[in-house]
């Protein structure tokens, strides 16, 4: 992985053939970033891809195992028992241009990922709702 940083923004670089997920928690970790909006593009090998069942209050697990564009990659870095929490979203776009997409798990790049950090500088925490059974961010005000 490989990053640089503008302020309070970061582009990062993963490459070919490793994970997305844990280098990102590494980096929100070592740089001490509890909130930030995340945004990506770039290319996968493999995804595993989720979609949220409200009848039955659980995730349904996908893995696709092909080459596929990184149309958008979208979500928040929190913080979730004093570590860094992911809510990650993506669109994912196949050979034939057509498109899937849902909560992201986890991929191995290839062979490029570009992903650009917003950081905030109050951290957000993560909460169980026991409405939905969801981890929902920790946030003070009410409209």
């Amino acid at each position: 992985m490989y990053f640089r940083r503008f302020g309070d923004r970061y582009q990062v670089r993963l490459e070919s053939d490793g994970p997305v997920r844990e280098p990102l928690a590494r980096l929100l970790t070592s740089e001490g970033i509890g909130y930030a909006v995340v945004s990506g593009i770039g290319a996968l090998r493999s995804a595993n891809v989720w979609f949220w069942n409200a009848e039955t209050r659980d995730y349904e697990t996908h893995d696709i195992v092909e080459q596929m564009e990184v149309v958008s990659l979208a979500g928040t870095a929190t913080m979730k028992d004093g570590a860094p929490f992911l809510h990650l979203h993506v669109a994912l776009g196949r050979r034939d241009l057509s498109l899937i997409g849902g909560h992201f798990g986890d991929g191995v790049v290839n062979p490029n990922l570009e992903i650009w950090l917003q950081r905030e500088s109050e951290p957000v925490d993560r909460v169980l709702d026991p409405a939905c059974g969801l981890f929902v961010m920790d946030l003070p005000e009410r409209a």
